[in-house]
């Protein structure tokens, strides 16, 4: 049957080939993405296993208004994390399901493999970001920098809430994005698990009145307390902000007032 029949069937038509013909999984897709598709053709599909062997095709019947929640739910359970993340993302999937599958995708999270993770991370949505976040791995949180979903707010949970390993911070103070967001720089500077030179190098981009504030902050490690008071000081007096963290070249962080 040529896909492109298929697609032109009306809800009769396409009742009558489901139930009468050998259907290959493209003849499947194109029923169920027909806009005339009915619940009953759906419900056809679903009762002959072997249509249900590709995941896509589990996929959108899991995602089809109108199929019998159990139905849906016996399908969930069959699909790997890609398909339940795109179950869960996509705005025509009936909202129980896509909670059900946003539950089914926390549960496998745990026997996820890190390049899984990582993958997952660049594409998540926000009831999914704690979970990773809570993770701390360093390569997962970086990935999850690039997710287009992450909002400033979340970053700053990420600093507030989560000890991420050294190089997250590296990594998040020189991001193209977040790197440039004076609230995330001004938490690299409170934050009391930053690397003392990621902390520095976001200190001197500081405005004044938020040196003063942080030299003020018993909670803020003490090195960034005194470096905050200094270049303070330096700037009443019509000085260059300078940090130097000793005597080698190399760790002296610089910037123009």
């Amino acid at each position: 049957m040529e896909p492109a029949r298929v697609a032109d069937m009306n809800a009769e038509e396409l009742q009558a080939w489901v139930r009468g013909s050998e259907l290959s999984e493209q003849d499947v897709l194109d029923a169920l993405r027909n806009p005339y598709c009915s619940v009953e053709v759906a419900e056809a599909i679903a009762e002959r296993r072997e249509l249900l062997a590709g995941h896509t095709v589990r996929e959108l019947l899991s995602s089809f208004r109108g199929l019998a929640f159990a139905r849906a739910m016996d399908l969930i359970a069959t699909l790997p994390w890609t398909s339940l993340l795109a179950l869960a993302q996509n705005p025509r999937t009936p909202p129980m399901v896509g909670r059900q599958a946003e539950k089914k995708l926390l549960a496998v999270l745990v026997r996820m493999s890190l390049g899984e993770k990582v993958a997952l991370a660049r594409r998540v949505h926000r009831p999914l970001l704690r979970p990773l976040i809570d993770a701390g791995d360093r390569q997962v949180l970086i990935a999850l920098l690039d997710n287009q979903r992450l909002s400033e707010n979340d970053v700053l949970l990420i600093l507030n809430t989560a000890a991420a390993p050294p190089e997250f911070y590296a990594e998040l103070a020189r991001h193209h994005r977040w790197g440039q967001s004076y609230a995330v720089r001004a938490a690299l500077v409170r934050c009391p698990h930053a690397p003392l030179p990621v902390a520095l190098s976001a200190l001197v981009q500081l405005r004044s009145s938020d040196l003063e504030a942080i030299a003020a902050r018993p909670d803020v490690p003490e090195p960034v307390r005194s470096a905050a008071s200094a270049l303070k000081e330096r700037e009443d007096k019509g000085l260059r902000r300078v940090i130097s963290t000793g005597p080698d070249p190399g760790a002296e962080s610089r910037a123009e007032a």
